[in-house]
């Protein structure tokens, strides 16, 4: 017997402090199109710190021709860190004695690079004193602390802002121990996730995402799923969301479509089901680890069978 409810109209909040578990993360650094002329800083896994230039690179091995050692080679997988540093970009520089700086790299010397800092005003930096150095986003420096960027800032607890991954930015997350997912960016506009719900679904969603204006971000895609039970489940989604990767309010609406088999005297029929959902999210950093994230869902539909 086929039972309908009547206008039903439920809210899921999800609220949490950094509920999701981070089981990678990363971003790309440095790519096989950098300059022969330019400066690079690379930092290997096993703490040696390099300084000079590329000479060979390719996805195996880097020839890299340091100022005080020469030319040697090391394997790609080996670099922890490698920056190319020029000129009025910004960076964070850390010290050998655990010190750092951050500010406009205004010249370079054979030994010395110039730094314009916000608190202390131009300094010279011996470069054989730098054990790292990151290229940053100005404004990010807050209470002498860089924060930087993860892809925690421009996801919720299960569904992303609108806000765009950067292209080989990545990512493995797990969220309340069921929910697993993967998400890469691709170029700077596209970037696909998939993953598992434990123990009945499996889904992947290409993304597409475009900054409108400073401060304001739109988003969209499609999602297709496979569910215990159900022939076939998807939905197309939208997001637009205000703020920056700090501090940023989302309001969304997804259209979900899953059909259903379901028995009548021992036959089986296909039931579809029909669902609309408005989502509200948000997410407040107030730290360089910690972020307080809110996800509400509300489906006003009318007519569900159940």
């Amino acid at each position: 017997m086929h039972r309908f409810c009547k206008k039903y109209f439920f809210n899921l909040t999800l609220f949490s402090l950094l509920l999701q578990t981070d089981i990678f993360s990363q971003e790309v650094a440095f790519s096989a199109s950098d300059s022969l002329r330019s400066y690079h800083i690379v930092t290997l896994k096993d703490g040696t710190v390099l300084k000079g230039k590329i000479v060979v690179q390719d996805k195996k091995a880097i020839q890299f021709q340091d100022e005080m050692i020469g030319t040697i080679t090391f394997r790609t997988k080996d670099v922890s860190s490698m920056e190319k540093v020029d000129p009025q970009e910004y960076y964070l520089v850390t010290m050998m004695n655990g010190t750092t700086l951050q500010g406009k790299i205004v010249n370079r010397t054979e030994k010395d690079i110039v730094m314009e800092t916000a608190n202390i005003g131009r300094i010279d930096v011996d470069i054989t004193k730098i054990k790292t150095i990151k290229s940053i986003t100005p404004g990010n420096m807050q209470d002498g602390r860089y924060w930087f960027t993860t892809h925690v800032d421009a996801h919720y607890v299960i569904i992303p802002s609108a806000i765009a991954l950067r292209p080989g930015e990545a990512y493995l997350q797990n969220t309340m121990g069921l929910f697993n997912s993967f998400d890469v960016g691709i170029t700077s506009h596209f970037s696909c996730m998939g993953g598992i719900v434990i123990p009945m679904a499996a889904f992947i969603a290409p993304n597409i995402n475009y900054k409108i204006r400073k401060g304001i971000h739109i988003g969209g895609g499609v999602l297709f799923a496979d569910i215990t039970g159900a022939p076939y489940a998807g939905a197309a989604y939208g997001q637009l969301t205000f703020g920056n990767r700090n501090s940023h309010l989302s309001v969304g609406g997804a259209y979900g479509v899953l059909e259903g088999i379901k028995k009548y005297y021992y036959v089986n029929k296909i039931e579809k089901i029909e669902l609309g959902l408005i989502s509200i999210s948000a997410l407040k950093r107030f730290s360089p680890k910690y972020a307080i994230v809110t996800e509400n869902w509300f489906t006003p539909t009318e007519g569900i069978r159940v």
